[in-house]
Order: C-alpha cells, then structure tokens, then sequence
C-alpha cells in the first residue's frame, strides 16, 4: 500500500514536462530494451558475440565508476561461454522463483570471479545488475532495481513496504510488490498511455505494460517529488504532545487580523507564500509552487518553515490544525518543512 494521492500528483508534474525533458532524457531505456529484444538468441553458436550485441546499450545505464557488470559479464562469456549460457538460462526459467534465480546467478558469478577473474576483486553481477537482465529479457513483468532509489520512492509516497540494506530476498520482493502496485495505477491513467505511445516508433520498444514506464516516473519520484515523511511524523507527534497537555487557546477572528498584520509572525515573504498556497488551491509542494510562481523552492520551503515555528510560540498546533485549511500549513507536509 502507498499513498495514492501523492502518486497523481507526481505524474501529474511528469506529465506536464514529458514530452519536452524526461523523454528526451529517458527515451534510452526504451531503446535499450529494443536492442536486448532484437539481439537476443540464447542458442546463438558465439553466445559471447550475441551477448555483447543484446547488452551493447544497457551500459548506458549498469556501468559506472568503478562499476563494471556488463564489462565482466561479457568477459566471462568469452572465457566460458557454456557457463554464462547456463547462467541466463536459468535467470530467465520463469518457473523458479524470481530471487532464487538472482542469487544463483550471483553464487554462479562468484566461481567465475575465481576461476577467470585473473586477480580481479569484483564482478558486479548484483541485484541492480541481474534485475536489469531481467527487465530486458521480460520488459512486460520486470523493471529496473536501484535499493536507495526504491527506498527514498518507497518513503515518498508512505508505503507500507520496507527495505533492509543486506535483506536481499525480501527487499527483492517488495520491490516488485510495490512497483506492480504502481504500475496497476498507471495503468488506468490513458493521458500518460497516449503521451507514452505519440513518442514510440520502431527505435523503441511499445511498453505495453507500462513497466519500463513505471521504472521512469519511480526515478522522476525520486528526483523530484520531495521527502516529507519525517516531517509529517515529527509533526503529528508534535501535535499529540500539545493535544495531550488540552491547550484551549482561542483565536477569534480580530485576533488572526492582528496575527496577520504583525510584520514580526507575517513578514511580506510569508504573506507571499500563504497567498500563493491560497491561489493554487491550498494543496500544494513547494517545488510547484516554484515552478508556477517562480523563486527557488527553498524559499517556500524555508518561508514556510519559519512561520511555522513563529507562530508555533503563539497558539498551539492544534489551533494551527483547525484553521489550517486557511493557511495551508498542515494540508501540506513540505510547506511545514
């Protein structure tokens, strides 16, 4: 389970700028999935070549510094060509569960480190590398798994899932659990289907099942979509605390009219801020309102957050709950931050 409400609202953002800058920056997974599919022939006779060819776009996204899993995968083929053979083939027998074929293809790549790796430390072949293999064999059922993208997409949209550095087997799990659930959403949202297949030509593959696409817009959430989870937590906490003690602190309106006339709780940049909450509808991030009403979004974030705590030494954050839905404080987690 994931916050929904959140999930719309990020692809609401992804969709306004798609067309213009996430598919042109994007457009290579695509690509890269077209050259595995056209290449890749488990009984080709040089399964070294065909293997090369099948992976020749993925380094784009698997390689980095100091991290070469396409690069060793392609070397061992070369060395054992019989052995790698037998490690895709079993990585892609769809009739084995999904995590026990990872981890034997790690124990697998762990003897040709041995045998072949002539001194090298590391062969790379982990759960973001062989999950990769698996989106580009099966586009239609896998994505792409990156665990500190997972984790941060997992926070920003409250999921229920949970992700444990070295809990390989169940952080798999969850993974795919949580971006089917995406997925499932995405699905119903023909706008983006239509927006995702005007861009689709014979370069591409069509991504009938949105997973690639759902491995896109979870990166955009990640990047873009900020993390107010600890913040939402701290203050809900916050707010039993001082329910607990029964504050009654009342603010009638002439009162408010007072608070919202002295220079010292609403300076000018905070009254710019509410009044911009306002006008968007009173639900919003500060990164939107950025990109509607300019600034840096640090300077809702920090405006925001400095009114905040003025005004937390005036009245409770109870009474702040209650005409919240004036000033847009707690009807959004981020403009608290």
């Amino acid at each position: 389970m994931f916050n929904k409400v959140r999930l719309k609202e990020v692809v609401a953002e992804y969709k306004k700028c798609f067309v213009q800058k996430w598919w042109p920056d994007e457009k290579y997974k695509w690509e890269m999935v077209k050259c595995f599919q056209v290449n890749w022939n488990v009984n080709a006779d040089d399964f070294a070549a065909m293997l090369t060819k099948s992976l020749a776009k993925a380094a784009d996204i698997l390689n980095a510094a100091n991290y070469y899993p396409v690069g060793m995968i392609t070397e061992f083929a070369e060395k054992a060509q019989e052995d790698v053979r037998a490690m895709f083939i079993a990585l892609f027998d769809k009739k084995r569960e999904v995590y026990e074929r990872i981890d034997a293809f790690k124990r697998k790549s762990n003897f040709l480190l041995e045998r072949y790796g002539n001194g090298a430390v590391q062969h790379y072949q982990h759960e973001n590398a062989i999950c990769t293999y698996l989106w580009l064999r099966y586009p239609d059922k896998y994505y792409i798994y990156k665990l500190n993208e997972i984790k941060a997409i997992s926070n920003k949209l409250e999921s229920s899932y949970t992700f444990k550095k070295g809990d390989y087997a169940n952080n798999i799990r969850n993974f795919l659990d949580f971006y089917n659930e995406i997925c499932a959403e995405l699905r119903q949202d023909e706008e983006l289907k239509s927006m995702l297949a005007s861009q689709i030509t014979d370069t591409y593959y069509p991504d009938p099942e949105l997973r690639t696409l759902t491995t896109g817009i979870s990166f955009f959430i990640s990047r873009w979509l900020p993390d107010t989870t600890k913040s939402a937590i701290s203050v809900m906490k916050k707010i039993d605390e001082w329910e607990s003690k029964e504050y009654t602190l009342g603010l009638p309106v002439d009162e408010w009219e007072a608070l919202l006339n002295d220079k010292e709780v609403f300076t000018d940049s905070s009254l710019a801020i509410m009044k911009r909450m306002l006008d968007y509808g009173g639900q919003v991030t500060c990164t939107q309102l950025a990109m509607k009403y300019g600034e840096d979004k640090n300077f809702y974030n920090s405006g925001s957050s400095s009114l905040a705590r003025r005004m937390a030494f005036l009245i409770s954050f109870v009474k702040m709950r209650q005409v919240g839905s004036e000033f847009a404080i707690y009807r959004n987690c981020e403009a608290v931050r």
